[in-house]
């Protein structure tokens, strides 16, 4: 194997959006890996976006773990939040329930989707103590200060305010303002602990009854879990400003040091053609919806064949488009024993029984060819677009080469970045056999010279990602 296969030595590159550099990661501690992903703020149903997102750490946690990495992944849920009591309180639920609802379903999503789940799902109800502790820290540091009961960080202390998102101060200045019930000194100050309102939930703090300010609580729970210097730092790209950034500011304000996370890696947003999903645009589409259009592994497909940090338009047309894809690699690698015996090639697939594979120079070489192809580009940035390009292009070898170990290789690509592969039924076992009814029912119709009926015939199968090209 070359350099390029899974290995605890093989370097793994991410664009760092704090470096603005594409960054080797290096673990603070050698074979484990800490990651962080802001999580759901659970008010309403998991929709194709949190998909995306939450598809794209699983496929890095899952590239990671192949490398021999151990990955300590850890996901928040954000369960105290406005949303969250607005929504509660029209419906006449308690909020802590109503966002337990939601987180709980959204997990159920998730696992619909063969996401890995978290190691830990902290949520902010129960991280209270980490959470007032480094307010109060804040504040005897001098980065915060109370007013009213509400506490705010100081963004003027903070020499270093607005390196992750590359904004300058004056220019923040200009567009800020200060909520209505703010009494902050300054528009670009936020709030790190809110006094407690009527109706809403509290808990007990040196200030008075209140509630945590949103961007605390990534922190808190990061470090409290994870300990500073904690390898990668994930979420959607639309929380760099001003989630992430504020993030950065508190957390270092309150270690005293640049060392709070090493990697911020952003993953894109998904918008359903060109337009940012929403229910009052009647374009929202939930998880449960989406898997009644497509199964979990074109859903997958649809995500990974565009980069996890690049923006992704969603429209119909592509979930077909994708579906035809998933067809053609699930014919081909579907059933792998039942392929490579059509095509005469005497191979075991049993564990343990890769030496049975036909080990001629020209099969190695195919084989090899995939490999640095596929990982060289997880490698690089996790260019999932381009690892499954490879595995398409091997898929293509293997049709015209019958190359059982390319086809094993090309399988155990797809498994490895969570594709799955089901037990075909006995309608799927007879697909061969009808495919070839089908290929001399054309082949028929074109002999009398019906092209009608014959181009029907391939296009329909082209839907289906079988391709059939006339030749001499």
């Amino acid at each position: 194997m070359s350099n390029s296969s899974f290995s605890p030595t093989s370097p793994v590159f991410l664009q760092n959006t704090l470096t603005r550099a594409r960054d080797e990661l290096v673990p603070r501690e050698a074979g484990k890996v800490s990651l962080y992903v802001c999580g759901v703020t659970p008010y309403d149903a998991l929709h194709i976006g949190h998909a995306r997102a939450f598809m794209a750490y699983d496929a890095l946690r899952r590239v990671l773990e192949a490398r021999g990495l151990q990955v300590q992944h850890i996901q928040n849920v954000t369960d105290v939040e406005d949303k969250i009591i607005a929504r509660a309180h029209e419906q006449g639920r308690e909020p802590l329930e109503f966002a337990r609802h939601f987180s709980d379903e959204a997990l159920e999503d998730t696992r619909a989707l063969n996401i890995l789940e978290a190691h830990q799902y902290p949520r902010v109800s129960e991280y209270m103590t980490p959470i007032v502790d480094m307010v109060r820290g804040l504040e005897e540091r001098g980065f915060a200060y109370a007013k009213g009961g509400d506490v705010y960080f100081d963004v003027s202390k903070d020499d270093d305010y607005g390196r992750l998102s590359g904004q300058k101060i004056e220019d923040l200045e200009a567009g800020a303002r200060v909520e209505t019930g703010e009494i902050k000194d300054d528009p670009l100050d936020f709030a790190l602990w809110k006094s407690a309102k009527p109706g809403e939930p509290f808990w007990e703090s040196p200030y008075g009854n209140g509630r945590p300010g949103w961007h605390i609580e990534c922190s808190a729970m990061s470090l409290d879990i994870l300990g500073p210097g904690f390898d990668i730092h994930g979420g959607a790209r639309e929380l760099v400003f001003p989630h992430h950034e504020n993030e950065v500011a508190q957390s270092e304000s309150f270690l005293g040091e640049k060392n709070f996370a090493k990697i911020w890696w952003h993953c894109g947003e998904l918008r359903v053609e060109g337009r940012k999903m929403s229910k009052s645009l009647n374009n929202f589409l939930t998880v449960r919806d989406a898997l009644k259009l497509a199964d979990k592994n074109v859903w997958r497909l649809l995500f990974l064949m565009t980069h996890p940090r690049s923006p992704l338009d969603y429209s119909h047309k592509k979930l077909e488009e994708t579906q035809s894809a998933w067809n053609r690699l699930s014919n081909a690698l579907g059933e792998i024993e039942s392929n490579i015996e059509s095509a005469n090639i005497e191979y075991s697939m049993s564990p343990g029984n890769a030496q049975n594979a036909p080990q001629n120079a020209s099969q190695n070489e195919r084989v090899q060819n995939f490999l640095d192809k596929f990982n060289g580009a997880l490698s690089d940035d996790l260019n999932t677009p381009e690892a499954i390009a490879a595995v398409f292009d091997a898929v293509n070898e293997w049709n015209r080469a019958h190359d059982a170990e390319l086809a094993q290789s090309a399988r155990a690509a797809l498994e490895m970045l969570g594709f799955t592969f089901e037990a075909q039924t006995v309608g799927d076992a007879l697909t061969p056999q009808l495919l070839e009814v089908l290929i001399n029912v054309r082949n028929a119709a074109r002999e009398r010279r019906d092209w009608k009926t014959s181009d029907s015939i391939r296009d329909q199968l082209k839907v289906l990602g079988i391709v059939l090209e006339d030749a001499p």
